[in-house]
């Protein structure tokens, strides 16, 4: 019976290191000689998740890959209902799935999933740069572009002038958008905030649409408001528009990285950071004006003003006139031309 149990117990002490020799093996396996010839180009930069603004942000950091090594081939990794946000980009050559591609193919491959989230921390409150460059540091590169090299295609962009014409935009008024709301809770302006400024905004003579890839709760009903179209429709309807108004959130980034006249509105995240590579016109309550103390700190769970509530001050204090000063700046920066 003793024998019968050390046996039972070598034979599962071989199984097991049998196991970890072919892993190990199927890891560091040498390069054939071809195999080396065919992958030595190729480099993958992975990203197991989004969301949508974070995918967009990394459209600024693939031309200088091929600035620094011309002949590199560059496959980029995300979870495929992102494709449509980057499979477009000229210096991509290639847009995989990140649940099934395998990493160990490519001699080199970055995985820039956690990267900002571990820089953001450890300098907070203080953390000074932009997403883009963590990430092509991360890689080992330097940034010196930062061009997103999105370019619409002829439908994309008469889909988005048909959908304004739908809603009732006639052309003979700036049109603006609106995206109230972000992925994060603590980022969304509060009903009576939206409301505030859509009065602000028809005041002034604009027509106001609100897009989000999502319905917008507590939006006013006489408000149209577009949602779950694809992708790409919703860069040709955020292209149509005359002027952007959104939180911290993909149509921010989108509409940066287009030089559509922007305004951005920013809870505990820096906007002076997260915009640095825009053109734009911020509005945050921001230690840089003198009279915030505490922010942005990136670090909302920890707030000192407020520990029941998951809406901070840094959101709940920007009023509606500091909005629309925004709304002021914008338009004086980007007057209204009919087209």
């Amino acid at each position: 019976m003793e024998l019968n149990g050390i046996f039972s117990f070598i034979m599962i002490l071989s199984y097991n290191m049998a196991r970890i020799i072919r892993k190990r093996d199927s890891i560091k396996k040498p390069l054939s000689v071809r195999e080396f010839h065919e992958k030595k180009n190729k480099i993958l930069i992975l990203r197991e998740t989004g969301g949508l603004g974070d995918i967009l942000l990394h459209r600024h950091i693939f031309e200088d890959f091929k600035r620094v090594m011309p002949d590199v081939e560059v496959v980029f990794a995300c979870p495929t209902k992102y494709h449509e946000a980057v499979a477009d980009h000229p210096y991509v050559n290639e847009v995989v799935d990140s649940r099934t591609v395998k990493y160990h193919d490519y001699i080199a491959h970055y995985n820039t999933t956690s990267a900002c989230t571990r820089h953001e921390m450890r300098h907070v409150p203080m953390s000074n740069k932009n997403r883009s460059d963590i990430w092509a540091n991360h890689c080992g590169v330097l940034l010196t572009r930062h061009n997103m090299h999105i370019t619409l295609d002829e439908e994309t962009i008469k889909f988005g002038k048909k959908k304004l014409q739908e809603a009732g935009h006639r052309g003979d008024r700036p049109s603006v958008i609106i995206n109230p709301i972000s992925a994060m809770l603590t980022k969304d302006l509060q009903d009576w905030q939206i409301e505030g400024l859509i009065d602000g905004l028809r005041e002034r003579g604009m027509f106001v649409m609100a897009l989000h890839l999502s319905p917008i709760d507590g939006l006013p009903s006489n408000v149209p408001q577009l949602y779950g179209i694809r992708i790409k429709e919703w860069m040709g309807v955020l292209n149509a528009a005359d002027y952007i108004i959104s939180v911290d959130s993909a149509a921010f980034h989108f509409a940066g990285g287009i030089g559509k006249p922007l305004t951005g509105i920013f809870t505990f995240a820096d906007g002076k950071v997260y915009g640095r590579h825009y053109d734009f016109v911020l509005v945050q309550k921001h230690r840089d004006d003198g009279n915030w103390e505490c922010g942005p700190c990136y670090n909302w769970p920890m707030c000192p003003k407020e520990t029941k509530s998951p809406i901070k001050p840094c959101c709940t204090e920007i009023t509606i006139q500091m909005m629309l000063d925004g709304v002021d700046k914008m338009i004086e920066k980007w007057p209204w031309k009919t087209s």
